[in-house]
């Protein structure tokens, strides 16, 4: 895997569109289209944040160590704005911390009990890439079976 560098803010109000393929839900093979809406975080960004919710199935929290300090609070108001508001369950939101050395863990980040059934994954986007795409598959299974007990009900 390449290297990435230093990990970075992204730009807001970003699509990306791409297939999962061979995602094996309840012992069922799965394609699923993938819609994903880059929020940024970044407030200056927050007017688009309504368009962004609107039909959400699925939120990813990602913070890395040069925002740990501000990270708990952070995700406190993204979950709340992007999953709490949108009625999502736990399972339908992920956070993502990129730890750069493998001594690093999810605990510096001194979250609230909000996030005691929010899935937390530690990766580390140099030497993990591998990890992060079977940590995101899954992810993206737990969303299929949140949507469809909520579909059968």
């Amino acid at each position: 895997m390449e290297d990435i560098g230093i990990p970075r803010a992204t730009q807001g109000v970003r699509i990306v569109e791409f297939e999962l393929s061979h995602l094996n839900v309840n012992d069922k093979q799965f394609k699923v289209d993938i819609e994903m809406w880059d929020c940024s975080g970044d407030h200056k960004f927050e007017s688009c944040w309504p368009a962004l919710r609107l039909g959400v199935q699925g939120v990813i929290l990602v913070c890395s160590p040069n925002t740990v300090n501000a990270a708990a609070r952070e995700m406190e108001l993204l979950y709340n704005y992007f999953a709490s508001q949108a009625k999502l369950s736990a399972k339908q939101c992920v956070l993502f911390y990129n730890c750069e050395d493998d001594q690093e863990d999810l605990e510096s980040l001194s979250l609230s009990p909000t996030f005691s059934k929010v899935s937390q994954v530690a990766v580390n986007l140099k030497t993990g890439g591998n990890r992060l795409k079977i940590d995101f598959s899954n992810y993206v299974i737990s969303i299929l079976q949140a949507i469809n007990k909520v579909n059968v009900m």
